[in-house]
């Protein structure tokens, strides 16, 4: 909340506050040196630059940008985001992530700041916090058991209560940058004592030349998958590996500090579990379902990562691109604008729907008017607004509301059907197969069993329909 020209944020069971914080990247900047402490931060900095600790490299990197950039103090600036930025403000933004919802332990904060122990300490604080921002709850092992070999925490996915145990692996990446010896780590996470199905995360650590666009699968990784896929035929004190859920991700932005819009890479792969391959096929849409439905909880998590891997910028979910230009946002639905009647007079309207035509640089706006008349038009959209709506298509019009998506695969399609027809009562789902030839059958299913064969068959027939109609 903002009081009186100060900011407060909670995290966990404190409180902090400044009237300097205008961005979430200034309050993060803050945390993480009070996280880490003043006297620690001080300490590294009155060593040689070549003997800091990492975290202070990318900081004297992240200074030297911001002198760069900032030409008004106390004013708002962009700049790029270059490996340095996101290293330390990601690992700012991971340490909040913990802290606000378990207890930050000591021992992770002390394998962090020792330069021996930080690369596997950074990876695993990495995991925790991509792991709470999907919606698990977190509780580490206790490492003092010496009975037995420990993960790094059991997660709880809060949605479906599924429980889970949690190993992250870094590969080294002091050594011999070429090789990918992932097969080693893979043995090493499976070896651990898991009380739950297993999830491992292994991190490569490369900077990669960016040779694929977006959505096809860079070299290494291609590699990677089948040097993993090549164990699971082997095994472990005589027994099958066991099967686990793979994220193999590669974030080497404190490999190139002065580089900017590093890609981070994710991939998700079962391993000796054939519901969640990469490349896994199945005899029909329904069974692609129910697979997506079984392993729902990876699923959540991989979609996380994915929209949470750009850090807040925003303390309220403004846009960037409309919060700091001073140009308000014009349109939210649910607000009243004037806006002309049918025979050009203004009169007061509530926006109760809206959709954006890019090509245009339009949104297309419906008011009802407090005459009870509708009435649909258009509004111009300025670039910023454009670029704000590009990055939160969902959000733009200021509540949740599903942007028209692109339906360009049978599952794809399955799925939009699926949401159109989810609240259709049974009844009227029977009425429209009425003519089906195992109506019969069809009778003694249930409501959710039918939504999804009349998804499927409709599915099925709108891909058929638009070949015929691509071949004339």
């Amino acid at each position: 909340m903002e009081l009186n020209g100060t900011r407060f944020v909670a995290v966990g069971n404190r409180m902090m506050w400044s009237n300097k914080w205008k961005t979430v990247p200034d309050f993060l900047g803050d945390y993480i040196r009070s996280t880490l402490t003043p006297e620690w931060g001080n300490a590294e900095l009155a060593k040689p630059f070549e003997q800091r600790h990492p975290i202070l490299v990318w900081y004297d990197y992240v200074c030297r940008l911001q002198k760069e950039t900032i030409k008004a103090p106390g004013e708002v600036a962009a700049a790029p985001l270059t490996g340095a930025a996101e290293a330390w403000f990601q690992l700012a933004y991971d340490l909040y992530s913990l802290e606000h919802n378990v207890e930050l332990q000591q021992k992770l904060l002390r394998r962090l700041k020792d330069p021996e122990m930080f690369l596997g300490a950074r990876y695993e604080t990495f995991v925790a916090g991509a792991m709470i921002r999907a919606g698990f709850d977190i509780k580490f092992e206790d490492e003092d058991d010496r009975r037995s070999t420990h993960v790094e925490f059991t997660a709880t996915c809060k949605k479906s209560g599924r429980k889970y145990s949690v190993e992250a692996k870094q590969r080294n990446v002091t050594g011999d940058n070429e090789r990918f010896r992932l097969g080693k780590l893979l043995q090493k996470a499976l070896r651990k004592t898991a009380n739950h199905p297993r999830i491992v995360f292994i991190g490569i650590g490369y900077l990669d030349a960016q040779d694929a666009g977006d959505g096809v699968m860079p070299a290494r990784f291609s590699k990677a998958l089948g040097d993993l896929r090549g164990f699971e035929g082997r095994h472990l004190n005589g027994q099958p590996m066991p099967p686990a859920y793979l994220f193999v991700t590669n974030r080497p932005h404190d490999l190139d500090l002065e580089g900017k819009h590093i890609r981070t890479t994710i991939l998700a792969e079962g391993f000796r579990i054939p519901g969640f391959k990469l490349d896994a096929a199945f005899p029909s849409l329904r069974e692609a379902h129910h697979a997506r439905k079984e392993h729902e909880d990876m699923h959540q998590l991989l979609e996380s990562m994915r929209v949470h891997s750009e850090i807040p910028t925003t303390f309220d979910g403004t846009p960037p691109e409309l919060a700091f230009t001073g140009k308000a946002q014009r349109l939210i639905i649910g607000e009243t604008y004037l806006v002309p009647d049918s025979k050009g007079v203004d009169r007061p309207g509530k926006l109760t729907s809206a959709t954006v035509n890019e090509a245009e640089s339009k949104a297309y706006v419906a008011h009802h008017l407090d005459t009870g008349e509708s009435v649909i038009g258009t509004v111009p959209l300025s670039s910023e607004e454009l670029a704000a709506y590009r990055r939160h298509p969902d959000t733009f019009f200021g509540v949740e509301m599903k942007a028209p998506r692109k339906t360009e695969t049978p599952l794809e399609l399955f799925d939009f059907i699926m949401d159109g027809y989810r609240d259709t009562p049974r009844e009227r789902l029977l009425e429209f197969m009425a003519d089906h030839p195992d109506i019969d059958e069809l009778k003694m299913m249930s409501k959710e069993d039918l939504t999804e064969i009349y998804a499927e068959r409709c599915a099925w027939s709108i891909m058929r329909q638009s070949e015929k109609n691509s071949s004339k």
